[in-house]
């Protein structure tokens, strides 16, 4: 029955990130705590993200612009890198309360119409790449960033997806090579992970069916009350 569940926990998680583009581990990952220790948890989920953003990439195919993203990503990568090691010098809680608080409150000003058009410069998806990735690798905190500026942007919600899909794609594959250097693989628990795969897979292809449906207004105002659960969840779990 504990597969069962995790699968489903999972499923859920996935449902939403189908819809939206992200915010799987927002919901999931909490849930998942409670069956599973962190320590084996989190190598575990970084394989199941790799896995669900490229189903979605798949699914966004057509939606894809990787050359027109391609220092957002390189920079996200080398960010989640920067990250694992930045834990070692600064205290998690400061590095949590600075983005939670810079989370929410970009979040909420975005929610009430307070929003700038920004043209997706190089610079700019660098700066924006190296805070989403060292979030990530140092909070798992970095969905935000990336979403935050997509949004100012001012992308189609399709290509919005799309280009998260990809983002994330990088970033699992980062995760997966430092946790796989650092020896976190050697004992899998291949049920365990079939279940997960299972619930990933079938819920982002249930999510992205929904997403179809949404109108542009619905989508964003989703997609900003993610970012600012995110950034509360952040605060109430330093």
């Amino acid at each position: 029955m504990e597969y069962y569940l995790i699968a489903l926990i999972m499923l859920t998680g996935a449902f939403l990130q189908g819809i939206t583009g992200f915010g799987s581990g927002l919901l999931a990952v909490p849930l998942l705590s409670l069956l599973l220790p962190l320590p084996v948890l989190t190598p575990l989920v970084s394989i199941v993200n790799v896995f669900m953003a490229g189903y979605l990439c798949w699914l966004l195919r057509h939606y894809l612009h990787v050359q027109r993203w391609h220092s957002l990503l390189v920079a996200g990568m080398l960010g989640s890198l920067l990250g694992n090691q930045l834990l070692h010098w600064v205290p998690v809680a400061t590095l949590q309360l600075g983005m939670a608080l810079l989370v929410i409150g970009l979040g909420v000003l975005f929610w009430f119409g307070v929003q700038w058009q920004l043209k997706a410069t190089r610079p700019l998806q660098v700066g924006v790449g190296l805070l989403a990735g060292i979030s990530n690798g140092a909070l798992t905190l970095g969905g935000p960033p990336v979403v935050l500026f997509l949004t100012a942007s001012r992308l189609h919600q399709t290509e919005f997806r799309a280009t998260l899909a990809v983002f994330f794609l990088a970033i699992g594959l980062t995760n997966v090579v430092s946790f796989a250097s650092q020896g976190s693989y050697q004992n899998l628990d291949i049920t365990l992970i079939a279940a997960l795969l299972a619930g990933a897979i079938s819920g982002a292809y249930l999510g992205h069916r929904v997403s179809g449906k949404l109108s542009e207004q619905v989508f964003r105002k989703l997609a900003l009350l993610l970012i600012i659960s995110s950034g509360v969840v952040a605060l109430l779990t330093r």
